[in-house]
């Protein structure tokens, strides 16, 4: 399974350090604190209560579902594209008030959550006392 999960984190790493590079390149120094507060707080609670609402209730999982979940998720992967979208063709977007930080926001939570909702699949099998299953 590591032949197909490496290349998709190994994908979503450059998906972060892009959004982290993107972030950098559309806000001003006035912004950055700020957006990357909200951004990091929708990435926390977007791997919560995904991890939460999906696998809270389940006994048992296979080793890789968590994972796969996260790397291949279909709206995750549509709203990076968004994202990038808007980020190269958006300028209406960019010229709103807060247009850049809807960008740099959604692209940092999509990216980072897929990367943090991979690594601590192990904490949270743990805590919720959920069977592997290989």
């Amino acid at each position: 399974m590591g032949l197909i999960l490496g290349p998709l984190l190994l994908l979503w790493i450059i998906a972060a350090g892009f959004s982290i590079y993107m972030g950098n390149t559309l806000l001003n120094d006035y912004q950055i604190f700020q957006a990357y507060m909200i951004a990091i707080g929708t990435t926390v609670s977007y791997v919560l209560l995904n991890l939460i609402i999906r696998y809270g209730n389940k006994k048992e999982l296979w080793i890789f579902e968590i994972p796969f979940f996260f790397t291949t998720n279909k709206i995750s992967l549509f709203l990076y594209g968004a994202s990038i979208f808007f980020y190269v063709w958006g300028d209406a977007l960019k010229a709103q008030e807060y247009g850049n930080e809807m960008i740099f926001v959604l692209n940092f939570t999509i990216s980072f959550s897929a990367i943090i909702g991979t690594f601590s699949n192990d904490v949270f099998m743990k805590t919720f006392e959920i069977k592997r299953t290989h």
